[in-house]
């Protein structure tokens, strides 16, 4: 029998107990820059590929107090987009909506999203047209809408966000 320490050719890898500084990660098919910063924070519900908004709980005499988190969110309250969680550590990874991401989104069900439609987040995190004229548009369609389930009416759209500025209302 061959010894993997002495035998180097015969086993390349190294069989020993030591960490590697091997990270293996899948943002779930999102692109993202180099520049733009992943924030993770803690979440309530199930924010997976919606929108998010950011919640701070008020200070309260008597009451427990909690760190920011975030949970589904969407309209005016958009903070940004949860592109992946952690059910372990609670834990949500956040691309902010000022930063540019493109990837598959959850998609209002029914919606009849086109390609090169323009499209917001709703009160609920999930992608819809942009009918109105209020000039705020989240995001652009690359691809038609996918239902994936329709049993429990699951809908999801390939999209483009190119770093929306926030607008003084």
């Amino acid at each position: 029998m061959k010894n993997p320490t002495s035998d180097a050719g015969t086993f390349s890898n190294k069989v020993d107990f030591r960490d590697k500084n091997r990270h293996l990660q899948n943002q779930g098919g999102t692109v993202t820059s180099r520049h733009d910063k992943l924030e993770n924070y803690f979440f309530t519900g199930y924010p997976y590929k919606r929108g998010v908004k950011l919640v701070v709980d008020t200070v309260q005499n008597n009451q427990p107090h909690y760190e920011p988190h975030v949970e589904v969110g969407g309209e005016d309250d958009i903070y940004g987009i949860c592109t992946d969680i952690d059910e372990f550590t609670n834990t949500a990874t956040v691309i902010p909506i000022t930063n540019n991401f493109q990837g598959y989104l959850i998609a209002k069900e029914s919606s009849g999203i086109k390609r090169k439609d323009k499209l917001k987040f709703g009160t609920n995190g999930e992608l819809e047209k942009n009918d109105s004229s209020n000039g705020k548009i989240n995001a652009m369609a690359l691809s038609d809408v996918i239902e994936l389930d329709t049993e429990k009416k699951l809908c999801i759209v390939n999209v483009a966000i190119y770093g929306n500025k926030g607008k003084p209302s």
